[in-house]
Formats: structure tokens, sequence, C-alpha cells
């Protein structure tokens, strides 16, 4: 009943919906929403005032309605022209002594278009209600989109006699368990949210906190001197963890260029997919997994798989560990693995679990073997070294033009610095007899030789 009648009244008004002008506060404390104002927000209505303006055209044949809601029916009343001022070119018409919760409808006569045209623009005045509490659900498990419930609830109606919610802007701080740079720790969050009746924050409290809100819309926009609320402090249920890596291994990996040494972990196995390049590929990798999970954790599942299973993103039937960390778990078939951690909080019947992932792609054996180094002090090519990757035992002997052996190693990170019994070995050609296996079971016998080159001594 409320829109029909309005709708009546406003097609009775014959008016085409200009927007021409621009309401703006004049007086008092408010808050205006923008160009096409559908509500205007006052600390206390009676103390503010507002004003339509035009700079394109004069407020001609002005007709001023104020419209309040009642339960069963609209009232319009056409004010006269003593409650309200035009100025003196009549291109802004202004308000005083507003009354709260109620509805101003300008009329006029719009001549821009070549022809006389009823238009109007209407707004809302609302009297601003302080923020009074804040709250969340308790006795109920949480796992995910955390909900702080608002009031009061602010509301306004269009021309249309459509109720509807105002939002107001509130700062959340509270204390979380967050991932900074590699390792987890307590830190203070504050997050600026919209809302008319609630706000979600972005990230879910993993740890015990109380909320402080403050409410932006009264201390950024009305200025008012307002202090935080403070809630009751919230139990947690939700599980997360950040997992980290490290590697331990005989043959620490030379790796490409730009590639990392730490595995990181993603909420989504395909982004771990696609972050693949990023780690290095030459196994065999001895890996340290620590989970580093919050508190409410009380299961880990760390599974492993690989190939076909990993491309597929399949962990049914993957070997599966149980607990929190893994110590010295090696990787070494050239393939790709994906690791997928679980964890989760298994209490009164309910379960909240997180989980995270990581890939890596191991790559097939292969020797890359020089032909030259230069040992000569200017740390550029200063050592024999042999590059690799997925190499799981090697060994190399090289000996000088006399067939006296100079170097012998069997660690390939290691190389030659050109020396023998402690002394600068002579310029000239040097041969090498290298035996190696690859994670993938090839073979590697390699016979060849090598220049040692002094440019400068």
């Amino acid at each position: 009943m409320k829109r029909r009648i309005l709708f009546l009244l406003i097609s009775f008004f014959a008016a085409a919906n200009s927007f021409s002008g621009t309401f703006s506060i004049t007086g008092g404390k408010g808050v205006a929403s923008g160009k096409k104002a559908d509500y205007l927000i006052f600390e206390k209505a009676s103390e503010g005032s507002f004003s339509f303006s035009t700079d394109s055209l004069a407020l001609r044949g002005l007709n001023c309605y104020k419209i309040t809601l009642g339960e069963e029916k609209i009232d319009s009343l056409l004010l006269q022209s003593s409650e309200y001022v035009l100025s003196a070119d009549s291109q802004m018409v202004t308000f005083n002594n507003l009354s709260a919760n109620t509805g101003y409808l300008i009329q006029y006569k719009d001549y821009s278009y070549g022809e006389e045209l009823d238009s109007y623009v209407y707004t809302c005045v609302v009297e601003f209600k302080p923020l009074q509490s804040v709250s969340f659900p308790k006795d109920t498990v949480i796992c995910s989109d955390f909900e702080l419930a608002i009031a009061p609830v602010m509301e306004y109606f269009n021309e249309y006699g459509n109720t509807k919610k105002i939002s107001r802007t509130v700062s959340v701080r509270y204390k979380n368990y967050l991932l900074k740079g590699d390792f987890p720790s307590e830190e203070e969050v504050t997050e600026e949210k919209d809302g008319t009746s609630s706000v979600i924050l972005d990230v879910m409290p993993y740890l015990d906190t109380p909320f402080e809100v403050t409410d932006l819309m009264a201390k950024n926009e009305l200025k008012l001197d307002v202090q935080p609320i403070v809630t009751d402090t919230f139990h947690t249920q939700a599980v997360v963890a950040y997992p980290y890596m490290e590697t331990r291994s005989k043959y620490e990996h030379e790796g490409d260029e730009g590639t990392d040494s730490t595995l990181h972990f993603y909420t989504s196995l395909e982004e771990a997919k696609e972050n693949i390049a990023k780690f290095r590929q030459s196994g065999p990798i001895v890996l340290n997994l620590y989970s580093y999970s919050n508190d409410m954790v009380n299961h880990y599942e760390w599974a492993f798989a690989d190939g076909e299973q990993a491309r597929n993103g399949d962990f049914k039937g993957a070997y599966t560990y149980f607990g929190k960390d893994i110590n010295s778990f090696e990787i070494s078939e050239p393939t790709m693995h994906c690791i997928e951690l679980t964890v989760s909080n298994i209490r009164n019947d309910s379960i909240c679990d997180h989980k995270s992932y990581a890939c890596l792609q191991i790559a097939k054996s292969q020797l890359y073997v020089p032909n030259a180094f230069t040992p000569n002090g200017d740390n550029i090519n200063d050592e024999f070294r042999v590059g690799y990757r997925s190499i799981e035992s090697f060994e190399i002997s090289i000996y000088d033009q006399w067939g006296r052996r100079v170097y012998k190693s069997d660690d390939i990170t290691k190389g030659w610095d050109g020396t023998f019994r402690g002394e600068k070995a002579s310029i000239g050609a040097y041969f090498y007899v290298i035996k190696a296996k690859g994670t993938d079971g090839e073979e590697y016998l390699r016979k060849g030789s090598i220049s040692l080159i002094r440019t400068k001594e």
C-alpha cells in the first residue's frame, strides 16, 4: 500500500526524474551520499540544514513537499515558501528546521531541453543512531566467514516508498595468528568494513580475541567523539596451518637462476601447480616439514602424491603421515610431487579443517661438464665445478699430464680450485674421470680434458 500511494503521488506530479544538481550539507553535521542524495544523515536533524543546487537552470515553479511514512499511510505536506529559502538567482533551495526520518521532494520546471518539463529530486533526512552493540554467535562452532552483528540498524525510504538499510563503516581491531614472512606469529589486525546489520571479517580469527569496533561514520564523517566498543573474548574453533619446508641433504642443489630453495604452500592445489617452477628442481631432496598450526589443531595429515596422481590432484591412496612435523622425508623420483596438509579440530562431534598444498617437479638427471676454468681470484669461473640435476651419487678424479691424481671428490657441490698439495697447479690440460648415478637410475661415465687458464698472476 505504501509503495502504491507514493508512486501515485509522484505520478501526480508528472515528474521527469532529473539529477542535474547536487545535494549538500550547509549547516550542522551531516553526511551527503553523493550527487544523487538518496539520504542525508545528521547528528540531530533539527539542528541541521541542507540545500539542493543547480548551476544549469533556475528552479522555477518551485514546490517542496515533506513526506512521512506511517504504519498504514503516507502523508505528503506541501511546504510554505516561508519554510525554505530560495537563492536570489533561483539556483539553490535551502531547508532548515528539518524533521528526522522525513523525505523531502523538490518539484521544479526544467527548461533545459527546449520545452517545459516537470522535474523533481528527492532525499530522505535521517537522524544518526550511534553504534550501541557489537556481538557474535556464542556456543557455536564457526570454521570460516566470521560475522559480527552491529546495532542499531539505520534506515531511510526512497521516493517509491521502499525502506532501505543504510550501510555504516566501522573499524574492527583484533589479534590473529597470521603468516608474516616465512613464519606465522600473533599479529594485531585492523579492518575497515561496511555493513548494515553485520560485517564479515576478511580473515577468520584463529586465536581467542576480543574485538574493538569503532564507528567510522561517527568519527570521520560526523566528527563525533566516539569511544570504541570492546566485545567479550571470542573463543575460536577454527584451525589454520602455515606449513614451512627446509631442505636437508648432502647435495644442496645449484638449481636454475631465479628459483627458490624454500617450498611454498598455498591454499589451493591449482595455485601450487602454477608456482611449481619457482622451486629448485634437482633431486634427491630431503625435506623437513613443519606445520606451524594454531593451538586449536589436534589432528595432522600429510599426504604425498606423485606422477599422475599429483597431476590429477588425487590424494586417495597416497602415502600418508600423521604428525605435526616431518623430518628427513626424501623425494627423488623425476616427476611431479604434490603435498597436501590437512589440519583439523575434532571436538563435540564437529570438525573444522584447513588444507594447504605445495608442488615440486624433480627433473631427470643431467651432468654439465665445463672445458676450462680460470682460478685467478676474480670470483669468476675460479673453480672447475660440474653442473648437474638429480644426481644421487658422484665421484670425480682429475689427473695431470703425467698421470698424477691432483683432485678427488665425491661431493658434487664442491669444485677443484686449481691447487695441488697447497700450491698452484700449472696451467695447461688436465684430465677427468666422472662416475655418477641419477635419481632416475641413469648411470654416467664421463672422461675428458679440462684447461686450467690463468690470465693474471
